[in-house]
Formats: structure tokens, sequence, C-alpha cells
């Protein structure tokens, strides 16, 4: 009974590193094909006062080894969030991102656990500083929260999903361009690094909610690694993953208007209880996650 209570217990602190890596995915986003004969350029203008709703879903698989205690788990998450934009028009833009809705669980066997720590985020709000170009600069005002300090770089990704970094060219299909992933961690206590590199490839031009959009392949490949903490425990993760899917680029305004994501991952961890050397312990696991960003 003690060791299927601290192997759950592990779980939760390696689900907490889910992933959801910027255009990442798989699967198609609906649409309308549509015929654009001109170069198309991609720009994106932050104004003072814009807001912006997104809605972030989520479902992953995952497969732990745990000192010869395996345990397969399934998570669900979505967050709904009021993102409100000032300071526009300088090297640096003050993103205010409310979290309307936040919710996230875990399911093994019988057994489903809650994520007290992600619900706590409603109705709060998290400081981002971006370039005019997307990259996240530095968070502030959460830092203390739960949620954030048993993950490694989810919330910055998810951000970084919502505004990737835009090409300087006119596209057309087979156009590519590279975007680097140096995710900075959203915490003050921890020492964190996601690092990798995303590459986008104009596949072609969909029309979807009556929106004009580029249709972009995104093919991602990721490392990271960091200390997460959860329920007294301390976990020392490193782990790496791949992603591949499609990104719908607003014509207009080059907003996110849709992905769909799929991310797989596998990683390592080495942990320890408050009660001592005694209770160390290893794991190893692999994850899939499924994931959906749309604009409201």
């Amino acid at each position: 009974m003690e060791l299927r209570k601290v192997a759950a217990r592990a779980l939760v602190a390696a689900v907490g590193i889910w992933l959801v890596a910027s255009g990442c995915g798989g699967g198609g986003t609906g649409g309308r094909d549509i015929t654009i004969d001109d170069p198309v350029q991609l720009s994106r203008t932050f104004e003072d006062g814009q807001t912006l709703k997104y809605k972030l879903k989520s479902a992953g698989e995952m497969a732990v080894a745990m000192q010869g205690y395996d345990r397969v788990a399934n998570t669900q998450t979505e967050f709904r969030t009021t993102c409100s934009f000032s300071n526009a028009g300088t090297d640096e833009v003050n993103l205010a991102m409310r979290f309307d809705h936040a919710a996230s669980s875990i399911s093994f066997g019988d057994q489903v656990i809650v994520q007290e720590s992600a619900a706590a985020l409603r109705g709060k709000t998290l400081d981002v500083l971006l370039k005019p170009n997307g990259e996240v600069v530095s968070f502030s005002g959460m830092a203390g929260e739960a949620y954030f300090e048993e993950g490694v770089g989810q919330m910055a990704l998810i951000i970084h999903s919502m505004f990737p970094v835009l090409p300087e060219e006119p596209v057309t299909i087979g156009y590519t361009w590279k975007d680097d992933l140096d995710i900075p961690d959203i915490t003050s206590s921890t020492d964190r690094d996601f690092v990798g590199e995303t590459t986008y490839t104009v596949a072609g031009f969909k029309e979807k909610y009556g929106i004009s959009c580029v249709e972009v392949a995104t093919v991602s490949t990721f490392e990271f690694e960091g200390r997460v903490e959860q329920q007294g425990e301390a976990w020392l993760m490193s782990g790496s993953g791949t992603g591949k899917g499609i990104v719908l680029f607003s014509m207009e305004d080059g907003l996110v208007i849709f992905s769909k994501s799929d991310t797989t991952m596998e990683f390592e961890g080495e942990g320890s209880t408050t009660a001592g050397a005694g209770a160390s312990g290893t794991l190893s696991a692999g994850m899939t996650v499924q994931s959906t960003l749309e604009l409201l």
C-alpha cells in the first residue's frame, strides 16, 4: 500500500511537466481550402487595450516505470484565458494573462487525482513581458503558484504556442522558417531549462470561421531538465521530445486561429522525500500529448 502511495505521488510530480510545444501537432485543422496566388506577408502588431481569448485543451497518456512498479496514467487539462496588452509599440510589450478557467486531472486505474494547483489559477493573472515578435522575456506575479513550481516550462510553452515568431519575408507554399525554443523558467526558486527548435513549412491556405489563413506544418524537437517539487518530494527530471503538426495563421493579423498538436516525450527522474535517503527512488516514463489551441 505504501509503495502504491509513493508511486502515485511520483506520478503526479512527473505529470507536472506535460508540454505544449509551439505548433507541435498532428491531424487536420478543418476549414475550406482556398487558392492564394501571391506571396503572403504574415505580420502581427500588438495594440494598447487589445484583448484576445484563447482556449487550450490537452489530453495525454503516460507509462511510468518506478523500481519495478509500472503504471499508466491519463491526463486532461483545459485553460481558458483572456490576454490583455499594454505598452505596445515599444521594444517590450506587457501581456496580462487572466485565467478565466483552469482545470487538470490525472487518472490511473480506479484513482483520479484532481490537480488543485491548476484550479487555483482561476481568476488570477500572470504578467508576461514579450518582445513584439512574441518571444517571452520574463514572467511576474505568480511565481509562488504551486502549479508552476511542479512543472518544467509548461506555461511558457502555452504562451509560445499563442504567439510564435513569424517570418520576416512573404511566404508561399513550401516556404520554411525556424524558431528557437529557449523558455525562461516561470518560477524564481528553481533552475530549469527548456530548449529546442521548431521548423515551420507553409502547406497551403484555408478559410476557417470565415477567416483566410496560412496553413503551416510544423516539426519540433526539444530537451528539458530541472527540479520538480511536490508534496514533500523533490525530483530531478530530464528528457527530450518531438512533435509534428498544423497551425492556422490569420492572413490579416498573424494571430494563431487554431492549431492541433501531438507531442511525444521520454524522461527520467531521480528523487527523494523529506523522510530521507531511504525513501529515494528513480523513475522512467514515456508520454504522448494531444492538444488543441483555439482563438475564441
